[in-house]
This record gives structure tokens, C-alpha cells and sequence, in this order.
């Protein structure tokens, strides 16, 4: 009877981390498809030639690079329970949240410069439009999903 115990758990202890590996690799594919419907919507909308996108892409995801660095700064500060914090600890971190969108702007202005090396300033404001109109396409899905589970 112990060496059944002792297979079983076994059994629980391999299994366990290929199905955290399976779920890693599934979220991964996920992210992968989200990010191919994003070129391809961006590229429509902003009617890339295949020479700009070509160019224009690298800057793009060297972009979206940097942006999810600082935005990982916003998320860490709004995870915590605000009622466990002082009122000074609070101000804080609102600060440091200014702070950051104070960067998050700079390294949009400096991104809209390069971009416009590459595009023309009508497609840079097709693809900010896009970026919100696939972020609501996003949604809209993510919330037909849960009604209809």
C-alpha cells in the first residue's frame, strides 16, 4: 500500500509541472496569435507597402518593448491593497505612476519621430487609431467568450 502512495505521488509530481509547462506554452501561442492579428490589422488600416513595413515593424515591436517595461512599473504599484498602505505610501506611488506616464509620453515622441522616418504622418495617426480599435476588437471578443461560456 505505501509504494502505491508513493507512486501516486510520483505520478502528481511529474505531471504537475508538464501541465504548468502546457499552459505556459498555450498562453504563449495565444499571445503569438494576438500579436499576428496585430500586424496584420495595423498593416491594413495603415496601408503599409511592403518596403515600410519592412522597416517600420523593428521600430514598432523595439517600441512596444520599452512600453511594456514601464507599464510593468504601473501594474506593480496597483496590485497592492491600497488600504494597507499609509496615505503618504499612497502619494507615492501616485507619484511614481506620473512619473512614469511622464515616460511613457517621452518614449512615444521620440518612437513617433523614428516612425516617421519610415511612414508618413497620416499613417502614424492610422496606427494609433488602430492600436485603440484592435485593443476594443480585444475586448469585445474576450467579452463574447465569457458570455458564452
Amino acid at each position: 500500500m505505501k509504494h502505491y502512495i508513493i507512486l501516486i505521488a510520483m505520478c502528481c509530481a511529474l505531471t504537475l509541472p508538464a501541465t504548468t509547462v502546457q499552459a505556459q506554452s498555450h498562453k504563449h501561442e495565444q499571445r503569438e496569435k494576438v500579436e499576428a492579428a496585430k500586424v496584420a490589422f495595423l498593416t491594413d488600416k495603415m496601408g503599409l507597402t511592403p518596403e515600410q513595413s519592412q522597416k517600420f515593424w523593428p521600430i514598432y515591436n523595439e517600441h512596444e518593448a520599452k512600453r511594456r517595461e514601464l507599464v510593468k512599473g504601473y501594474r506593480i504599484d496597483f496590485k497592492q491593497d491600497i488600504d494597507l498602505l499609509t496615505d503618504a505610501q499612497v502619494e507615492a506611488r501616485v507619484a511614481k505612476i506620473f512619473d512614469l506616464k511622464e515616460k511613457e509620453l517621452a518614449l512615444d515622441k521620440v518612437y513617433a519621430e523614428r516612425y516617421q522616418k519610415v511612414i508618413t504622418i497620416k499613417q502614424l495617426v492610422k496606427m494609433y487609431r488602430g492600436e485603440r480599435e484592435f485593443m476594443k476588437l480585444l475586448l469585445r471578443r474576450l467579452d463574447d467568450k465569457k458570455q458564452n461560456q
